[in-house]
């Protein structure tokens, strides 16, 4: 029985991404173009638990990236490149290659089912989604408005629309975990490993940490772990990693390239 006193920090982030396709239906899945449907995956394949994004736009990162010109799909208080910081040539007309990152009061969440929907263009506000623009989405502890950690920009100036801090803290947002408590590591797939550990509720279920990285990184994850399990480190917890502060103190050394770190407890 594992009787180390170690404690183990991971903080979540999730992210996927979806193209909009033939006749505006993008690749989520739903009919409506402009509502994603969040792939309900914890195998890393998807976005992850669907009824723990948050219930706000506050609480998401969402941009779309054209890939070609479209007259009056944005509003017009979009004048910024979330990605250059650079202002667009017009704040209406969407043009090849522009990033806009959405305002929260133009994304809403459905407090169970996982979809997002980008509000329409009306004046000022929304964004149409037009065939083969990206949607990408992110959630992390304190994502939303005023967060620039992963996208640097926001499209929309803060004196035009005021910025809305993220409004809540779910359980896939971290989790400190008792070293004691892991059970194992199991390969879903060539780049993500599920970490399982004793419930800490007591539940018989157990808690589930999907790590998403780069291929082949398995047999390296399970080493981390074993490293991570027998450090002398009990003075306050590991960060195995947090991938939106861009930290991976104790992972980074084995070179496992993670990108997302999804958090399911029972």
């Amino acid at each position: 029985m594992n009787k180390n006193k170690n404690f183990l920090r991971f903080m979540g982030y999730r992210e996927h991404s979806f193209v909009v396709t033939t006749n505006f239906v993008h690749d989520s899945g739903h009919a409506d173009a402009n509502t994603i449907n969040l792939a309900n995956e914890t195998d890393g394949s998807g976005f992850g638990n669907i009824i723990l994004p948050g219930t706000a736009g506050t609480d998401l990162i969402v941009t779309v990236t054209a890939d070609g010109a479209e007259s009056s799909a944005r509003g017009s208080q979009y004048t910024i490149d979330a990605s250059t910081g650079v202002a667009f040539a017009a704040a209406a007309n969407v043009a090849s290659g522009d990033v806009t990152r959405i305002h929260s009061d133009d994304v809403s969440v459905h407090a169970s089912d996982g979809t997002v929907t980008i509000a329409t263009v009306s004046s000022a506000v929304g964004y149409n989604l037009n065939l083969g623009e990206t949607v990408r989405i992110i959630s992390y502890l304190g994502a939303g408005d005023t967060d620039n950690k992963v996208i640097k920009h926001h499209s929309v100036l803060n004196a035009t629309n005021a910025h809305a801090a993220s409004t809540a803290f779910t359980e896939a947002d971290g989790i400190v975990v008792p070293a004691a408590n892991y059970l194992g590591a199991d390969p879903l797939s060539a780049t993500a490993t599920r970490l399982s550990f004793k419930s800490l509720t007591g539940t018989a279920v157990d808690d589930d940490i999907v790590l998403v990285h780069s291929s082949g990184k398995f047999k390296a994850v399970c080493e981390m772990m074993q490293a991570a399990i027998n450090a002398d480190h009990t003075h306050a917890p590991i960060v195995i990693t947090d991938v939106a502060n861009g930290i991976v103190p104790f992972s980074g050394q084995f070179d496992l390239g993670i990108t997302e770190c999804q958090i399911n407890n029972a």
